[in-house]
């Protein structure tokens, strides 16, 4: 199965916002190591017994609502299904896409931060959100344990942890007090709640301290948002085949990619989220995230260029629905949940006047999933696999007033274990879908005066 979408986003208004994140360092005689931002974490150093215990608790209080507000069937729990799960092993299950390609990241990401929240750094708090879905997996749904929630729970639990993580340090500041301070813990608790319930055990949520965020060095952190006119086409040269909407993406880039000081996971990261306004599209249809885990500088003769590369973690997840007024608009699925590759990144400048900047990446997808053609079972419209993605984006800026980007994807996602078109009789839970490969491109052009 072959695919191609073609997305088109004029830009109606862009508001484009530079800042840099100012902190103190709490020992002013050891600020040489206080600019290792991983090894300045020095608020919250605690045992791994806290840590596993909010993720019971986190556990526990989802469980709880699943079973009594939402009385869930899945929740309904005790010795015989724990028991049960351990014997039936790890399959594919069959949950709709966003609850396994984004609700469950999300989940993991929560797992992740009981940990990273509490004094561990990017690697130390991967196996938390391991545990964490492992317990949920075997021991609070009475469903066979899932190969694919257990991938997306803890890798992409890894990206989109560590991203909402550094975004939430941005908004600690122990200086302020009254509304101030509350406006900004409310926000925290929206981005990163586990973080949040952290604060709230340690008494850091109302001390006030002559400290902002985790004692960082100054950040240099780009926001944008935007909105404009979107249409989503099966054939382009079918009019009736298309479905026009209004939609939002905002952005943030955190960090400078060509920074020679750049050593520990997400010193820079870019994350997107975007969605649809008025139409039978998804609020939230794309959620993007690029993470730096390491990145070597390679020493050039010219100052005014700059050459890197180093290992990139990927989340990617893009979805569209049918439309009931255009029937034979084909929706598509994409996504790379769990997923790592080389990047390759290149910047050339004339006396700071124009700038030109290239990166390339290639990365293999452990999970994704895509769009199926006929694989319907229970709440699943799509298939499980692996495969790779590239991406390439181009940004030119001219005295930092104009600025040009094109920005491209290329997915493919292979389903190995699948049935064919004439085959799907029952349920078999060893499969990924159709057997077969999908393919998505995307196209992303934008242009702003800043």
């Amino acid at each position: 199965m072959n695919k191609y979408h073609f997305r088109i986003f004029p830009t109606l208004f862009f508001c484009f916002i530079m800042f840099t994140a100012q902190s103190q360092v709490i020992d002013h005689s050891a600020s040489s190591s206080a600019t290792n931002r991983n090894d300045s974490l020095l608020l919250n150093m605690k045992s791994p017994h806290k840590d596993a215990a909010i993720i019971v608790a986190t556990n526990i209080g989802v469980w709880s609502y699943d079973r009594f507000v939402l009385q869930a069937e899945y929740a309904r729990i005790n010795f015989k299904t724990v028991k049960n799960n351990f014997k039936s092993g790890f399959v594919w299950d069959n949950d709709m896409f966003s609850t396994n390609l984004l609700m469950h990241p999300y989940h993991g990401g929560l797992y992740f931060n009981a940990a990273r929240s509490n004094g561990k750094n990017f690697w130390q708090s991967v196996p938390f959100a391991a545990g964490g879905s492992l317990m949920w997996e075997l021991f609070m749904e009475n469903e066979a344990p899932s190969i694919n929630d257990f991938m997306a729970t803890t890798l992409g639990g890894a990206a989109l942890g560590e991203m909402t993580f550094w975004i939430s340090d941005l908004l600690i500041d122990d200086r302020l007090t009254g509304f101030d301070r509350f406006k900004r813990e409310a926000l925290l608790t929206v981005i990163s709640p586990v973080r949040e319930l952290n604060r709230i055990i340690n008494g850091d949520a109302w001390k006030y301290r002559n400290i902002r965020g985790n004692s960082l060095p100054p950040t240099p952190v780009v926001f944008s948002i935007s909105a404009g006119h979107r249409f989503i086409a099966d054939r382009l040269y079918r009019r009736q085949d298309y479905s026009n909407m209004l939609s939002y993406d905002l952005g943030l880039i955190y960090g400078n990619e060509f920074d020679k000081e750049n050593e520990k996971p997400y010193d820079y990261f870019a994350f997107k989220l975007g969605g649809n306004f008025f139409s039978t599209q998804p609020i939230v249809s794309r959620v993007n995230v690029l993470g730096m885990l390491f990145s070597t500088n390679v020493s050039l003769k010219s100052q005014n260029q700059c050459l890197n590369y180093g290992l990139f973690q990927h989340f990617n997840y893009y979805e569209s629905q049918s439309d009931a007024n255009h029937v034979q608009l084909y929706p598509y699925k994409i996504s790379e949940a769990a997923s790592a590759g080389p990047g390759l990144l290149y910047k050339i400048s004339a006396k700071n006047k124009v700038t030109f900047t290239a990166s390339a990446y290639l990365s293999a997808i452990l999970l994704g999933g895509s769009q199926t053609d006929h694989y319907r079972y229970d709440e699943r419209d799509y298939n499980m696999g692996s495969g790779f993605s590239t991406k390439l984006n181009l940004k030119f800026n001219l005295y930092e007033k104009l600025q040009i980007q094109l920005n491209t994807e290329d997915y493919r996602i292979y389903s190995w274990v699948g049935y064919g078109p004439n085959d799907f009789k029952e349920f078999n839970s060893s499969v990924h879908g159709d057997v077969g490969n999908t393919s998505l491109s995307a196209l992303d052009a934008w242009g702003s005066a800043i």
